[in-house]
């Protein structure tokens, strides 16, 4: 039986004496030439290589080529994409409408089980929605025209009565523990 433990080194043969350990070089043919050399070749749209973006151009070349100013348009996303915050009697007054369309839901869901005549409380549910999101969107605007026209809090209270409230900072125990001692 012949293994690879029973043969000697000797049986090894040597590399020929043409092989200097490195990759032979690459010789590679000149380029093609286009049919018409007069005509620059196209990197665009016709290239072999397809570009992910397409022709895209940037967003803010596209607004100024239709007339809009990107920082206008900016702001104007940013307002819309607000959270909207809502005062303690506008949150009174949207959750009595939430209860209220809640209510008519509840009975628009018995009326179904029950198989009685339900248009009148989908009609009433209908227009409890369009009054929640048209009370919404009052106070979404009255709220933006507010943060708009309003100043900073340090600005506010220095108006109102010239002192300024010190914000509590926060401090770590170990420091607490160094300014009591």
């Amino acid at each position: 039986m012949n293994t690879w433990a029973d043969e000697s080194e000797d049986s090894f043969q040597p590399a020929p004496s043409s092989y200097t350990g490195e990759r032979p070089k690459l010789n590679l043919k000149p380029r093609s030439q286009t049919k018409d050399p007069t005509t620059p070749p196209t990197t665009s749209a016709s290239s072999s290589k397809s570009n992910p973006f397409g022709a895209a151009k940037p967003r803010e070349l596209v607004l100024q080529s239709k007339g809009i100013d990107p920082a206008a348009a900016d702001k104007k996303a940013e307002r819309k994409a607000g959270v909207v915050r809502l005062t303690d009697e506008q949150n009174r007054r949207v959750e009595a409408v939430r209860a209220e369309l809640e209510e008519i839901e509840a009975q628009l869901r018995e009326a179904n089980e029950n198989e009685l005549p339900e248009e009148e409380y989908r009609v009433a549910a209908e227009r409890k929605r369009d009054e929640l999101n048209e009370l919404m969107k009052e106070f979404q605007s009255v709220n933006l025209r507010d943060a708009e026209g309003s100043t900073t809090r340090a600005e506010e209270e220095e108006r109102r009565g010239g002192k300024r409230e010190e914000t509590r900072k926060f401090e770590r125990p170990s420091e607490r523990r160094r300014r009591l001692e």
